[in-house]
């Protein structure tokens, strides 16, 4: 192993290698705990595709493990291997590349959204591609390998370095000479890339089409029921009004500041609230939207509210105040994008299992929320999960000083974090029985078992394609492996 890193920091430089056990433990860590985690042997920073490929090159003559990473900021096992591996870590692929006359930008993989926004607003521009809310710390490249609910439809292209060390460029960066518009002009092999977890190569830059940031308008209803909110929900996707509707259930529609545990006990008092976004050409045009959303909403028993949390959410879109609880309790959800046809009755059997859990949960201290969204036509169900424990690394690092010193001496709590995890095993198996698919798959969600026989095979086929000798991260795509 020290030759191999050796090797590693002739070619890419001694201060991006890493051996040491904090580095290689961190590396290896998402939001959740999973038994059989196992550390890195090696942490690696490239700060260029040619160092990447450079590399790969070398680790596949050592026949090394793969695992690609970007900030960690997921809960379904992604980036932690169960045998040691080689963490590259993508955070140094950060450059940033705008052709404002043609709607695009090429970024590196380890871009974070909001250092893309924020190079993006003088330009009057935005990416079209929807990002996590989490994109302060989160990476561009993690988000195209994890994918989330809204799709993929903004990415353009890719660089992939393949396990073998070869780089490939699809889409539009494969082609010579031309700028970098078009992702559809043959087979669409990006999409190859999205949402594999890393399992079919390491993303070191993307192209992404881009958006004139346009007036917005916004509505807030209160429900009360989740039924009723839900059907409004369901009737304004149909609809098409607006392009962004998420609601919140009565625990997570309290105070920000208190407990979950102690919102949780006020719930009779709050009602679900419905938060609907839309855009236009001009203000008028956008307000037209929300108009006829009103309709929907007020028509299915919604009361109408103050508009202030969709309009802080535009204003600031990424936070990581939700990586802990208001009190620095662990937090983690599990979640399903339904049919919306599906959602009502899903929503109705998962809050019957919280129901029938509660008990349960309340003897080890845990509480839970919600947050349901819709970016189009289909519905995502987001149950979350809190409770006072002991956090890890990967929390401390993004927490305030005075925060790790209020939260970072929590005592463990293995009871709690076993009932979370056996709840979020059975949350996800309800809400498959409703028709849900799921982003970042990890080594979480079931793919693989569910796929028809034809479309699982030709999965594996691609796979043994790209990677032979399975050596990109192994154990992502449950179920899909060379």
């Amino acid at each position: 192993m020290s030759s191999l890193a050796a090797a590693l920091a002739q070619r890419i430089g001694a201060a991006h290698v890493a051996t040491d056990a904090a580095s290689c433990a961190l590396a290896t860590s998402d939001l959740f705990d999973w038994p059989g985690a196992a550390p890195a042997e090696i942490v690696i920073r490239p700060g260029s595709t040619a160092d990447t490929a450079t590399a790969l090159r070398l680790l596949a003559e050592f026949g090394r493990t793969i695992v690609p990473r970007g900030a960690g900021m997921s809960y379904s096992a992604g980036v932690v291997p169960r045998a040691p591996a080689v963490v590259v870590d993508t955070t140094r692929l950060d450059s940033i590349s705008i052709d404002a006359e043609n709607l695009t930008a090429v970024v590196g993989a380890g871009t974070t959204w909001q250092a893309l926004a924020a190079a993006l607003a003088p330009h009057g521009l935005r990416a079209a591609q929807a990002s996590p809310v989490s994109g302060s710390v989160s990476t561009v490249g993690g988000t195209v390998a994890q994918n989330l609910p809204g799709g993929m439809d903004g990415i353009l292209g890719l660089t992939v370095v393949l396990a073998d060390g070869n780089a490939v460029c699809t889409g539009a960066l494969a082609l010579r000479g031309a700028p970098p518009f078009w992702r559809h002009m043959g087979p669409d092999l990006t999409g190859l890339f999205l949402g594999d977890c890393g399992a079919f190569g390491v993303k070191t830059e993307v192209a992404l089409r881009l958006a004139p940031d346009r007036p917005g308008a916004f509505g807030s209803f209160a429900f009360d029921s989740g039924d009723a909110m839900m059907a409004a929900m369901v009737a304004v996707a149909q609809a098409g009004t607006v392009g962004r509707a998420f609601a919140l259930d009565p625990v997570r529609s309290a105070t920000p500041t208190t407990a979950p545990a102690r919102r949780r006990e006020a719930r009779p008092e709050f009602a679900w609230t419905l938060h609907l976004t839309a855009e236009g050409v001009t203000p008028e045009a956008a307000e037209a939207g929300v108009q006829a959303a009103r309709a929907l909403a007020t028509g299915h028993g919604g009361q109408e509210v103050a508009a202030t949390i969709p309009k802080a959410l535009r204003a600031r879109p990424y936070s990581i105040r939700g990586l802990v609880g208001p009190e620095g309790e662990r937090w983690v959800p599990v979640h399903g994008m339904l049919p919306l046809g599906n959602a009502r009755a899903c929503l109705a059997a998962v809050e019957a299992q919280h129901a029938a859990m509660a008990a349960e949960m309340a003897a080890v201290g845990v509480s839970t929320s919600h947050v349901i969204s819709s970016l189009g036509a289909y519905v995502a169900i987001e149950p979350m999960f809190y409770w006072r424990d002991a956090l890890d690394p990967l929390h401390l690092q993004h927490l305030s000083e005075s925060n790790r010193a209020r939260f970072g001496n929590h005592p463990a709590n293995p009871a709690a974090r076993d009932l979370v995890r056996r709840a979020r095993e059975v949350l996800s198996g309800i809400m498959d029985q409703h028709g849900a698919v799921h982003a970042q798959l990890g080594r979480f969600y079931r793919l693989g078992s569910r796929m028809e026989p034809g479309a699982a095979q030709l999965l594996h086929s691609v796979k043994a394609m790209l990677d032979p000798r399975g050596r990109m991260n192994p154990g992502a795509l449950e179920g899909v492996q060379a």
